[in-house]
């Protein structure tokens, strides 16, 4: 994260400085020395936000999306990826280590002490509060990824040193870390709508996820308040096709967006989004998902722009048909522009975007067994879509439940959503068992990696690994 995007951190928060030339390093931010003035406190987390595109890299993807049943393997798949869409996870398979989530963390944590330390200034308040967010979001993750995770809290001299810290609960790292600092930066953050940084709307929308999570703490009607609040900032659906293209292909400026994680190609490297889209692709959409989509919504123009299950080329030879995700990208005509954009991907990580919470109230209002009032949130995204509307008189929950879960499966795909969506609603191995054999509860989780446990003596290997 280089000067161009330490510039928009600043610009966003209104700040007048003008010597912004990068993050600064670990070890300058866990000096007392560095944390003085209202530009320190900026560039900290602006540094987490650098912390978390280290860390969602290319996990954002493994965790919530490959292994889930919209990708499956290409003729000549790499060993990581092949194990992930196997349900073969070994603690050596890459994104089992949490070390870059743990260093992500560790800077908001620096950055959550030391900036009340310093002497008030405005905008002091949304730094907090978007330091709290990036920390629950970032164990919001660890703990779906990997169930019961050591809680920290309390800054590091050394962000990237080891921390021999036990696990805690998953239901403790909720109540004390999760809620809690969703419930601060709720309290505090007075920027309704922000698509790159964390805002109001972003701060919502994680708390809609949290509660809708399986847990004693799951509460529908909380979820749906959050969305609903939400929904007042201005937010809009895209009705037309172009503008729901531009969403990912655009200048990612959409009012449908609330927040993705900013990235850079020249400045921050590629992204995962590059798997999908490289010039010889590890994994493939599944003709399977194609023929269930237009069976379900016959001529959906999302199908085509979303994926390209069969690819038309104009020169065979150089460029083998190949079935890849289009919808970052758009279709290619021949090789050298996939490699383009296969190298250079500047699109945005994207966590929340409203169709994805609306749909996602939709589940809530089915589970509190208002079956109805889920369907006709279900059409609002298929009217915006242009698309035909469901049955709003479908009252049997198992139904209704599994239409969302395919609305989302459609409308979402390649987002990250698939397998939290499919572990969220219980239906994994209904869905999964058929594809690849999963069937064993303890590997819902992720095995820890052996980086990990050769780290830090006091971490178990979670069960069934």
């Amino acid at each position: 994260m280089k000067l161009s995007y330490i510039f928009l951190l600043s610009t966003a928060l209104f700040c007048s400085c003008e010597k912004f030339l990068d993050t600064p390093p670990a070890s300058q931010l866990g000096a007392a020395a560095f944390w003085k003035t209202s530009g320190n406190a900026e560039l900290g987390v602006a540094a987490i936000y650098d912390a978390c595109q280290t860390a969602f890299r290319q996990e954002f993807w493994r965790w919530g999306e490959l292994r889930a049943d919209n990708f499956g393997k290409n003729e000549r798949p790499e060993t990581n990826i092949q194990q992930v869409l196997d349900d073969g996870l070994t603690p050596s398979t890459a994104s089992a280590d949490w070390g870059n989530v743990y260093k992500a963390i560790a800077t908001a944590n620096v950055a959550i002490a030391k900036i009340p330390t310093i002497p008030s200034f405005s905008g002091q308040n949304n730094l907090l509060a978007e330091a709290h967010t990036l920390r629950a979001l970032l164990y919001f993750y660890a703990v779906r990824v990997w169930g019961n995770v050591p809680k920290v809290t309390e800054p590091v001299e050394d962000l990237g040193g080891d921390l021999n810290v036990s696990r805690s609960p998953v239901e403790e790292i909720y109540n004390e870390i999760i809620i809690p600092d969703i419930q601060k930066a709720e309290g505090w953050m007075t920027t309704q709508r922000n698509l790159k940084y964390i805002s109001l709307g972003s701060i919502l929308a994680l708390k809609a996820h949290v509660f809708m999570w399986p847990g004693s703490h799951r509460n529908y009607n909380t979820a749906i308040d959050a969305i609903t609040r939400l929904e007042s900032f201005g937010y809009r659906l895209e009705t037309t096709q172009s503008g729901w293209v531009d969403i990912f292909r655009g200048a990612q400026t959409s009012n449908e967006i609330v927040f993705g994680l900013s990235w850079n190609y020249n400045e921050d490297g590629a992204n995962g989004i590059s798997q999908f889209v490289n010039n010889s692709p590890k994994l493939v959409p599944r003709e399977e998902l194609e023929t269930k989509w237009q069976s379900i919504i016959p001529g959906d123009f999302r199908t085509l722009i979303t994926a390209a299950f069969d690819i038309e080329v104009v020169n065979v030879q150089a460029f083998p048909p190949l079935r890849i995700l289009t919808k970052y990208s758009g279709k290619f005509d021949d090789r050298n522009v996939q490699q383009v954009w296969g190298t250079t991907t500047d699109r945005s990580i994207p966590f929340f975007r409203l169709s994805e919470l609306i749909l996602l109230k939709a589940e809530a209002e089915n589970g509190r067994d208002h079956p109805e009032d889920a369907l006709k949130l279900v059409n609002r995204i298929r009217a915006a879509r242009q698309l035909p509307a469901v049955d709003e008189h479908i009252t049997d929950k198992v139904t209704v439940r599994n239409m969302i879960l395919d609305e989302r499966q459609f409308e979402l795909m390649g987002e990250g959503q698939r397998y939290w969506d499919l572990v969220r609603n219980g239906v994994v191995f209904e869905v999964m068992g058929p594809i690849n054999g999963m069937n064993d509860p303890r590997k819902i989780l992720w095995p820890v990696s052996q980086n990990v446990l050769n780290r830090n003596p006091n971490i178990q290997q979670n069960e069934g690994y």
